[in-house]
């Protein structure tokens, strides 16, 4: 968990409980909402191994341009993990059908968490090991695709039929994705920038991949491989945004991510110079799946950012009235 995470879901929590008290709850444009409730999750046939071999279409109603256009102000929203993530209810997290779900529910953006096999091949897991997620255990580093693949991804909690889901490799994620969502290329878990890059343009997936880190000497050495990649980069201040702008002079980010406390402060500088906000909401996505209150994932988009993160993407499009 990120460290200033609890402080963020204190808070949030506590702006819950008063909303509760005070009987609040708003759709975004301040009507009250028909059905306070969260909203009924799509039909897992739609997404999970039942689904197959059919990939849904892209139903997002943003424009695609406005994806990857530094100057787009609309309110966008980023799938973590996929639709899963560790609050997700739809699919098992950074699977095959955490994508697809995040496909049929409309989502701007899809974050992945690549990491390297003992045999170099890019696999889509968080941990540094399988114990968490699959019914294996052992370092992802130490382990072969096969061994990797050879094992079932937990599923129990999620309804809908997720037997043939397996830890899919990076190529497999972006081949899916491609032409439906945005794909947010994790490359902290890894200095393989050859195969991050490898494998984005081995899918044929450069216009639909944004290479995601915190580190500019990643971003340059992937732009070194192929020069026309979407790139962002995450700060906690204003000089890391100046910094990372500087030194991206000729290859402008798309995105910058903002970590930390200080989002309000931070956001005002990003679009002052000309860029837009991406920061995670599960502080609010904990919130909300306490109190039922929506209007909790107000905040972040009043602060300034322009994308949400989420583990709950299905509940934040639903508050943006995209559901």
């Amino acid at each position: 968990m990120t460290p200033w995470l609890p402080a963020v879901v204190a808070r949030v929590v506590l702006l819950a409980g008063t909303a509760s008290l005070m009987g609040c709850g708003s759709s975004s444009d301040g009507t009250p909402p028909t059905d306070a409730a969260p909203p009924v999750a799509p039909d897992p046939s739609t997404f999970d191994c039942t689904s197959l071999p059919r990939l849904p279409e892209r139903v997002a109603s943003t424009p695609i341009a406005c994806e990857t256009d530094p100057s787009c102000r609309t309110r966008l929203v980023a799938a973590h993990r996929g639709a899963g993530g560790p609050m997700g209810r739809l699919a098992p997290e950074d699977t095959l059908a955490g994508y697809r779900a995040a496909i049929v529910l409309g989502a701007d953006f899809a974050e992945t968490d690549p990491r390297p096999t003992a045999d170099g091949v890019l696999v889509n897991v968080h941990d540094t090991t399988v114990d968490r997620t699959t019914n294996g255990s052992g370092e992802v580093s130490q382990m072969t695709l096969a061994e990797v693949q050879a094992l079932t991804v937990d599923a129990d909690k999620y309804p809908g039929d997720f037997r043939c889901e397996r830890i899919p490799t990076l190529r497999e994620v972006l081949e899916t994705c491609r032409e439906r969502i945005h794909v947010l290329v994790d490359a902290n878990k890894t200095d393989r920038v050859d195969l991050l890059v490898g494998d984005i343009v081995a899918a044929d997936a450069v216009e639909w991949a944004i290479f995601d880190t915190s580190s500019i000497d990643k971003i340059q050495q992937a732009l070194a491989i192929e020069p026309s990649l979407h790139v962002m980069f995450r700060v906690d201040s204003v000089d890391k945004v100046d910094a990372g702008l500087a030194a991206l002079a000729d290859h402008p980010p798309v995105v910058i991510e903002v970590n930390g406390g200080n989002l309000k402060t931070i956001a005002q500088a990003i679009h002052e110079r000309g860029h837009r906000v991406l920061t995670d909401v599960f502080g609010q996505d904990f919130a909300v799946s306490m109190s039922d209150d929506l209007s909790l994932y107000e905040q972040p988009y009043s602060q300034g950012a322009d994308i949400a993160q989420t583990d709950r993407p299905e509940l934040v499009l639903r508050w943006l009235g995209r559901r």
